[in-house]
């Protein structure tokens, strides 16, 4: 398997040197049962440690490979499994064993803060605890993108959020935190958390600090799902190094169709998610005057049920585009806080609701002015050792707190 090959025909095909070096065994219904699929956005964490405790398989139509084995991991390998994913028409998917999965999440959560440590070395202004509850909220969106949604990632979403929104909502430097990350290290990145925390900051800091905790809850729940129907897209269109085609355009647009079905199937399958949840991920790229998609909603629900956007799906758009445009892509780089805003507001007219992206705009700007007078204070203390925000009982807390977030699951049940 390699690029040459990926490159001579749309039709994935396996080398006999791959079936020679790899288990191979049927891809049945049965089979699949054991194995989660996983996002190819991971990758750029596998790259980071020089072994790992589980087996990467790709499934190629009705085969399933083991292709790296954990005394197998390379560059290489992981470039090949990246290429054959991309690869269109190829019937790729990459997977990780269920039972493996424990320790897929280990890795993952171990390179996060490892980069965590990193990323406030070089800018010690940025504020831990953000940053430690992002990496957490990641935790719980990346079994959201290829591993789809059930009742165990419903919980898991829920209780991520739930602590979330109990530990920043009154931290005036979250979005600037999370703004800057961004420019500091993309890989650490991950879009759905990011939307999450700014959606759920903007509600409660910027439109309404009254906002009950559990409505504060399910905006944070909008934001962590808001995407979960690109699990359904392919990835050779999900992760295409470009622009893409109208046809390619309109496959990619049915991501919010396929997240409210599946949101909705969750859902009556008894996962702990309001359905309002379901409706955020088929309306978030609805805009204002109606120049969006799927159905060309315009206005406010409040103000015409039949045609108009819900308040949450309109408060997700904004956090959505935001984040969109501090990502850097193949056809397009990063952009600092203050450009994206620039750019927002010359689309706000047609996309977004007055009244909830002027509160916004003004919040961020005031976030990230926060954020300036504080790395001036780091800089001024030129030697000596700057504590932020270093606490030590984080990570026993987010335990405790999926702990109790699961108990009330089960009595509620």
């Amino acid at each position: 398997m390699d690029n040459k090959q990926l490159q001579s025909s749309k039709k994935f095909i396996i080398k006999d040197s791959t079936r020679k070096r790899c288990k191979i065994f049927a891809a049945d219904e049965a089979t699949l049962q054991q194995f989660r699929p996983i996002s190819l956005e991971l990758f750029a964490y596998l790259w980071e440690v020089p072994t790992i405790e589980f087996s990467i398989y790709i499934r190629v139509e009705e085969e399933m490979i083991e292709y790296i084995r954990p005394s197998e991991l390379s560059p290489e390998l992981l470039q090949h499994v990246w290429a054959a994913s991309l690869k269109d028409n190829g019937g790729v998917e990459v997977f990780i064993a269920k039972k493996d999965y424990p320790k897929f999440e280990h890795t993952l959560s171990y390179v996060r803060t490892r980069k965590i440590n990193a990323l406030l070395e070089k800018d010690p202004s940025l504020d831990r605890k953000t940053l430690e509850i992002f990496s957490d909220l990641s935790g719980a969106s990346q079994m959201v993108l290829r591993g789809g949604v059930n009742k165990q990632v419903a919980e898991r979403v829920k209780s991520a959020a739930a602590f979330m929104v109990n530990q920043l909502m009154a931290n005036d430097l979250a979005m600037s935190t999370l703004s800057r990350m961004i420019t500091i290290d993309p890989s650490l990145y991950d879009h759905s958390a990011s939307v999450a925390m700014f959606s759920t900051i903007m509600a409660k800091q910027y439109i309404d600090p009254k906002l009950p905790f559990k409505d504060a809850e399910v905006i944070a729940q909008c934001g962590m799902y808001h995407d979960a129907g690109k699990s359904c897209i392919p990835n050779a269109i999900l992760n295409k190094p470009g622009a893409f085609t109208p046809d390619e355009f309109e496959v990619m647009k049915t991501h919010v169709q396929f997240g409210h079905k599946e949101l909705m199937n969750a859902i009556q399958n008894g996962a702990p998610i309001d359905e309002i949840v379901a409706r955020v991920a088929l309306e978030h790229h609805e805009r204002f005057t109606g120049k969006g998609y799927p159905a060309g909603k315009r206005g406010r629900w409040e103000e015409d049920p039949e045609l108009g956007i819900h308040v949450y799906s309109r408060i997700i758009s904004i956090a959505d585009a935001y984040s969109a445009l501090l990502m850097k892509r193949v056809y397009k780089p990063a952009l600092p806080a203050e450009k994206a805003l620039e750019l927002m507001e010359r689309s706000a007219p047609d996309d977004f609701d007055p009244e909830i992206f002027k509160p916004f705009v003004d919040g961020v700007r005031v976030s990230l002015a926060t954020l300036k007078k504080r790395k001036d204070v780091v800089e001024a203390n030129t030697g000596a050792i700057f504590m932020i925000d270093s606490d030590e009982k984080l990570v026993k807390q987010i335990q405790e707190s999926r702990k109790q977030a699961t108990a009330a699951v089960k009595k509620s049940s």
